[in-house]
């Protein structure tokens, strides 16, 4: 790390931004199931902003892929 002392600092915000981007994906995914398991509805928060589902793991087929 001597040679380069800008790399630590990078890692740091790239693994940081990563986990806030992978925080918020897995709200807006907790959110989706929940409303769907509890409402039987699919107005989550970001329905309510942008008018628009995020669909994380089908497409519009209703083929879905990478479930675990």
């Amino acid at each position: 790390m001597t040679k380069h002392p800008n790399l630590k600092i990078f890692l740091v915000s790239m693994f940081c931004t990563l986990g806030l981007i992978g925080l918020f994906l897995g709200i807006a995914e907790v959110d989706t199931q929940c409303r769907r398991i509890g409402f039987g509805d699919n107005k989550t928060l970001i329905y309510q902003i942008t008018g628009k589902n995020l669909v994380l793991t089908c497409n519009t087929a209703e083929i879905c892929y990478n479930i675990f």
